[in-house]
């Protein structure tokens, strides 16, 4: 079932990032945020709005068996692929 959720009641994140800060909201169940009622949609697992400082760099960590989609709605968002281990 599909709940259309007002966004005040969708949980706010913010913080610091490498090079600046983000503010987000966090749809499920994700880090320091525990809500037992939105935990997931189906297989959809993760589900963050994130915003970025100009400059802000996301640090790059490992994601395991999932699909990551980015979006920039202005400006430039710019990533690198990592290495596995072990890899030349």
């Amino acid at each position: 079932m599909v709940m259309i959720r007002e966004p005040e009641r969708i949980y706010r994140a913010e913080g610091s990032i490498e090079r600046g800060t983000f503010t987000g909201r966090w749809h499920f169940s994700f880090g320091p945020y525990d809500d037992p009622q939105h935990v997931n949609f189906g297989v959809l697992r993760v589900f963050n709005d994130d915003t970025l400082s100009p400059g802000a760099v996301w640090p790059l960590h490992p994601h395991q068996e999932i699909e990551v989609v980015t979006y920039c709605v202005s400006g430039e968002f710019r990533t690198r692929m990592s290495r596995a281990p072990g890899a030349s």
